[in-house]
């Protein structure tokens, strides 16, 4: 028995995948769908990125692993991120920088987001105590300290063959 075959969407806020499809990224050699979470059970409205604590959180690109990273030294964001289940889906985490750009530069899903500052998965390279945000009323990125209230929504990739 063959498995229905999946219509990938390619317009941005189309319902796809337990949120809505945004957009795709390459991520090594391999290229993803990336979807967003509806707001109402996948974002939070004010949260703090963590403590000062070193987390290992650095990529540009991939949230998947900066999440880890954040979860596994106890961070109440990233256990947040994955602990979420919608739809069905629990593969759900914070967007790393790149993910973010790709949130902010469609305007259709730029739609769905308050006009305000959104964490990213990745820390500051250069201040161990600082994570890069994303702004949904600018475009540009800039980082903050850890313990500063911030909105945060979560992501999730799927594979495209």
């Amino acid at each position: 028995m063959n498995a229905p075959e999946v219509i990938i969407p390619t317009v941005a806020g189309t319902p796809f995948g337990g949120g809505l499809y945004v957009g795709r990224f390459c991520l090594g050699e391999q290229t993803y769908g990336l979807i967003v979470a509806p707001a109402g059970v996948g974002e939070l409205t004010e949260t703090k990125w963590g403590g000062t604590k070193k987390v290992s959180a650095l990529s540009y690109n991939d949230g998947v692993a900066n999440t880890q990273a954040m979860a596994d030294v106890g961070s109440a964001l990233g256990k947040w991120a994955q602990g979420l289940r919608i739809e069905g889906f629990d593969d759900w985490y914070l967007p790393s920088r790149l993910e973010a750009l790709i949130l902010f530069c469609d305007p259709k899903a730029t739609g769905y987001f308050a006009r305000d500052y959104y964490w990213t998965s990745t820390q500051s390279a250069g201040d161990g105590a600082s994570a890069w945000c994303q702004s949904c009323y600018g475009g540009g990125q800039g980082y903050y300290r850890e313990d500063r209230q911030l909105r945060a929504r979560a992501v999730r990739r799927f594979l495209i063959q």
